[in-house]
């Protein structure tokens, strides 16, 4: 390339550059300024994970048994936080409506709640199992049913078949809960679990032997 080749060529650089030069200065100002904002995000979102995990700590350590509305500020703390200890707060404040206040349908909600706030699978099948639980204490069958439906991961499945099959035999649909207690004890449950399941598909297997009994004498007369 000649001397005044190289000329030329710079000359029509220059002239792209002048024409280009606001695009080019623009997108450095919004890369800088995506780079700042991402990192001021990160520092303040960081900033408020520390508080929330010290509030949340905080608000634990508080937690009486003795005194039902010891929960009450995690609670608040609960729905008025946006981070994920909001989730925890949720699940903590649950268990604590189950074991010291007997307030299922509260637990329900507090368990709905946290629900809304993950989409981690093993966190929402934990969530649901639990408020299938509490469906089938508050005598909800059916919704219950469809809570142990959304849990999908077969990890899962002799813990669900079990609760299954408790809502079943209340529903006096013996069958189907022999069935799912055989799908339970099919799903490796550990030996106390499956101990109790052996136990529990016995009686309903002794009621649907009775039911059915019941059923043709009604059929014959």
């Amino acid at each position: 390339m000649s001397h005044s080749d190289s000329e030329e060529k710079l000359q029509e650089i220059q002239e792209i550059l002048g024409k280009t030069w606001k695009i080019i200065v623009a997108v450095i100002i919004i890369g800088l300024l995506a780079f700042w904002g991402w990192r001021y995000w990160k520092s303040h979102n960081i900033e408020k994970a520390t508080l929330a995990s010290e509030q949340y700590e905080q608000l634990i350590s508080k937690l009486n048994n003795d005194d039902p509305t010891s929960i009450d500020g995690l609670v608040k703390f609960a729905d008025q936080n946006d981070t994920v200890y909001s989730l925890f707060a949720d699940l903590k404040a649950a268990q604590f409506y189950v074991e010291n206040k007997k307030d299922y349908l509260g637990a329900e909600q507090l368990l709905i709640s946290a629900s809304k706030k993950t989409d981690s699978e093993p966190l929402l099948a934990i969530i649901n199992i639990r408020i299938a639980r509490l469906e089938y204490q508050l005598g909800k069958y059916t919704d219950s049913l469809k809570s142990l439906d959304k849990v999908t991961n077969s990890n899962w499945a002799s813990i669900v078949n079990n609760i299954r099959g408790d809502v079943l035999v209340k529903m006096e649909n013996y069958p189907l809960a022999c069935n799912a207690y055989e799908v339970a004890l099919a799903s490796q449950p550990t030996p106390e679990l499956e101990k109790d399941i052996k136990i529990k598909l016995n009686q309903a297997q002794y009621l649907a032997a009775k039911q059915l009994q019941a059923q043709r004498i009604l059929v014959n007369d």
